[in-house]
């Protein structure tokens, strides 16, 4: 009996040496797994932060192309893929301008128009952007065109940021508008007189406004480009 009693409390204390070596290891090996777990989190979230810092902070050359990533769920397709553009001659001035402002919503109705403004022709221009985000806002420029007839016309264009433009001409003639109207303009409808003296003229999309100026007339054409 006795003997059972020494060997129920010899199996009790090697049980609880045992426990107490495995509560040893267990102490010493979990800081090497929560340092660990540690490093894993730390690692992916300054992987995360930099992909962040990629798209919000980098500064991208207004003269050069932004590729968009098919496959935002990666690193490597997160980041910009930017590419010089060499220069191109039928990209005109005003559009590589914008470019340059961060006007990217309308730069195609931007390109149309200048480019039909300008063809053949010696021309200047004031660029009068918005301050606060540009691509956002009307885009608004002013022309002084010299076709080579020697005449000097004034032009205003301005942009929008759903692609939509309107743009003005104008310009001095030394004829009377009536003569004007029946000879160079002879093909448009006379729509209307806006109030006493301002012809209107109808060709569709562009209408044609002549006002009396002393012994000539100024010709006005709006279009509103959609």
């Amino acid at each position: 009996m006795v003997k059972g009693r020494h060997n129920i409390i010899c199996s009790w204390k090697s049980w609880l040496f045992i426990l107490s070596i495995l509560i040893c290891i267990g102490i010493c090996i979990s800081p090497s797994i929560a340092q660990r777990a540690d490093g894993i989190i730390n690692s992916l979230a300054q992987r995360a932060d930099g992909i962040i810092k990629l798209s919000s902070t980098s500064s991208q050359d207004p003269n050069q192309h932004s590729e968009p990533s098919s496959d935002a769920g990666t690193q490597s397709n997160s980041t910009p893929v930017i590419t010089p553009q060499p220069a191109d001659p039928s990209v005109h001035a005003v559009t590589q301008a914008a470019v340059k402002l961060g006007i990217l919503s309308c730069l195609k109705r931007i390109n149309q128009v200048t480019t039909f403004l300008t063809a053949n022709a010696k021309s200047g221009v004031l660029i009068i952007p918005s301050k606060d985000q540009p691509d956002q806002h009307i885009f608004s420029t002013s022309f002084e065109i010299l076709p080579p007839d020697d005449s000097i016309i004034y032009a205003s264009a301005s942009f929008f940021p759903n692609n939509d433009a309107v743009y003005d001409t104008v310009q001095y003639v030394d004829k009377g508008c009536e003569e004007l109207e029946k000879t160079v303009f002879k093909h448009l409808k006379r729509k209307s007189v806006l109030k006493e003296n301002i012809i209107l003229l109808d060709s569709g999309k562009v209408k044609v406004f002549l006002m009396p100026a002393g012994n000539g007339c100024v010709v006005i054409k709006k279009e509103v480009v959609q």
